[in-house]
Order: structure tokens, then sequence, then C-alpha cells
């Protein structure tokens, strides 16, 4: 398509040229549409958890499952833009390709998905080096690092993902290459573009390997350092569990992305569409779920967010206040229960003028402090 002649569509019809749908059928349409919408209501949540987990700064796990959420909600912002494109321009892409390639949303689209997917690669490897690192140190000199580092790395992360988005908007790359303004299908004849997509699949493959290692070798020596009772496993099991299905998602993207941009392998331009439309993106809405369903963090997060809703409120074995409140003058005592020859843990009253007493194991009130009785 011309810029100049926006209604005819001049070029042959394909995947990366399309005349009349920017999505090419259905199934890609509705499947790029519930990406879209996982992503955002699920990331969405996972950030509204962790905003009444409690006071006081938040842990550095949760710190990284906040910053992954927030990466993987611009992916599902440049998906959503890319599905908004498919539906105004239904059946007449034609008429828009053009302008939409050259124009400002194609860049926003694509500075999107590459911010929110190199940027969650980043924090990924965050999150396992900070739990390796964090284990060494409790193992060593018994205490975690300080917090403050966790949150340093995730402004480095931030920043560095930034300046890779930024590049194809300096002439490094091009998003307006295609209509799915991603750098990884560069066009012929342009050796920055191809260098810009070849980096940064090998950056994304290499931090996704460095986090798995990282994760291997922390799995190894927690139980051998008899750490598995003291340390969050929980926190080591999720980054895991993230590093590994991440990486098995992206090992199609990378061998097609390489093959296409290299010339390696035949590989049809159907298929890399359909694996950067689906597959790409696919971490965005996993990541949360996985947290969201599997994490013990999380539903501990979700039991506190429950009275933020209206609904009824569970009792917890950690609201003790309550008790406390009713019976003032109780007091655990495992000392005053060994001499007496009660159980450990026992409740031992502690008589005080006009309080209550404990009669045959009940709570009888005091002569003449009962209900009308003067």
């Amino acid at each position: 398509m011309r810029p100049g002649l926006p209604s005819v569509c001049l070029s042959p019809a394909g995947p990366f040229q399309p005349c009349e749908h920017l999505f090419e059928s259905w199934g890609v349409r509705l499947a790029v549409w519930a990406v879209v919408l996982l992503a955002l209501l699920c990331n969405a949540l996972v950030l509204l958890s962790l905003s009444v987990a409690g006071p006081g700064p938040l842990p550095p796990a949760k710190f990284v499952v906040g910053a992954l959420a927030g990466a993987n909600a611009l992916t599902g912002l440049s998906c959503g833009l890319l599905a908004s494109v498919d539906a105004l321009t239904f059946g007449q892409f034609a008429e828009f390709g053009a302008r939409w390639e050259a124009g400002p949303g194609c860049r926003a689209a694509g500075f999107l998905a590459v911010l929110g997917s190199e940027a969650s690669v980043l924090l990924l490897s965050l999150g396992a080096a900070h739990c390796s690192v964090a284990a060494a140190c409790v193992r060593a000199h018994g205490k975690a690092p300080a917090a403050g580092s966790v949150r340093a790395g995730a402004l480095g992360c931030l920043a560095l993902a930034g300046l890779l988005a930024a590049l194809p908007l300096a002439s490094v790359g091009e998003y307006g290459a295609s209509p799915l303004c991603l750098p990884h299908a560069p066009p012929a004849g342009r050796p920055a573009a191809l260098g810009f997509a070849v980096a940064l699949v090998l950056l994304h493959a290499a931090c996704l390997l460095a986090a798995a290692l990282a994760c291997i070798r922390l799995s190894c020596r927690l139980p051998a350092a008899g750490l598995e009772a003291s340390w969050d496993c929980a926190a080591v099991r999720h980054v895991a569990w993230l590093t590994f299905a991440d990486g098995l998602l992206y090992c199609p993207v990378a061998f097609l992305s390489l093959a296409s941009a290299l010339g390696l392998l035949p590989v049809t331009p159907e298929a890399v569409k359909a694996v950067l439309l689906l597959v790409l993106p696919l971490p965005a809405c996993l990541n949360p779920l996985l947290y969201l369903l599997f994490s013990p963090h999380s539903r501990e997060d979700l039991r506190r967010l429950r009275p933020c809703w209206g609904g009824p409120r569970e009792p917890s074995s950690c609201d003790s206040t309550q008790a406390l409140v009713a019976f003032p003058d109780v007091e655990l005592t495992a000392e005053a229960s060994e001499t007496q020859g009660l159980p450990l843990g026992a409740l031992v009253p502690r008589q005080q003028p006009g309080g209550l007493k404990l009669e045959g194991g009940h709570v009888a009130e005091p002569e003449g402090t009962r209900f009308g009785q003067q």
C-alpha cells in the first residue's frame, strides 16, 4: 500500500500486507481479544491485591510481582491497540493501513509492546537473582539484603527496557515495517533494523536462560543448606514457574523470528504472524494467572481485599483484636500453666477487682455486677 493511494491495495495480499482485515481469521481475532482482556483484568487484580497487602512498603518478592504485573499490563495495552484497529477498520484496512503504519498510533503500540516484553523478562531475571542472592546472604550472614537494592534494580530494568523500546524511534529498528508494529519482522535491505531485531531476541533469550539457571541453582542449594523452613519457598517456586513457563512460550518466538530475519529456514509469513500475535503476548496473561491461582501470598491479599468490596469477612486466626477486647484480663503464661499442671499454652486467668472469674471451666460474672443488680 502506498500512502498516496490509501484506498487501493497495490501490493499482493499476504499476512503482513493485508487488504481487508488486520486479523485475517476469526480464530486469531477472538484469541487476541481474549489475551487482551485476561492481561488487563488479571494484572489489574494483582496490582489491586498488592495495594491492600498491608501497611508499610511491600516485601521485595511482592514488589517484583507488582512491577511485573505493570509491565504485563503494558503488553495487554499494546495488543488492545492492535485489536481496536482491526475492529475499526474491519473489511476496509486498505483505506487506513498506510496511515496506520506511518502514524503515531503504530509507534505507540510498538513502543508499549517492546517496553512491556523487555521489562517483564528483565524483572523476572531480577526476581530470580534476588532469590539467589538473598538465600546466599541468609546462609552466610543470617539476614537478607536490604529491600532498597531490589527497588533500585527494578528501576534499572525499567530504564533499560525504555531505552530498548525508544531505539526504533531513533531509526535503530523500525516499528512501521508491518501493520503489527513489531520490530521482530524487519524489512529487507535494512541492516540496522535486522540487527536490532536479532539483538532483541537474543537478549530476551539470554535473560530467560540466566533466570532459569538461577532458579535451578537455588532449588538445589536450599535443601542442602537447610533453609527450607526459614526461607520463603513460595516466592522461589513462583519465580521458577514463571521462568520456565515464559521460556517455553518464547522458544517458538525466538526460533521463527531468527529463522525469518536471517533466512536460516523457509518460514511462512502466516506462521510468523500467528506466533507474534498469539504466543508473544501470552505471558502477559499467564504470569498474573499463575500468581493468582497458585501463590499463597495472593490468597492472603485477596482475603484482605474482600472487605473492601463489601463482602462478608471471614474470621482469621491472625485477627485477635476481638479476643483481646472481650477478655482483657486473660493472659497466656507458660510458667503459670506449668505450675498448675495445665498444658502448655492454656489460658490462665488473672483476677482483677470487678473482673471475670473462672468457675468450673466457665466464665462467671462476680456477684453484684449482673444486669439489673445494684
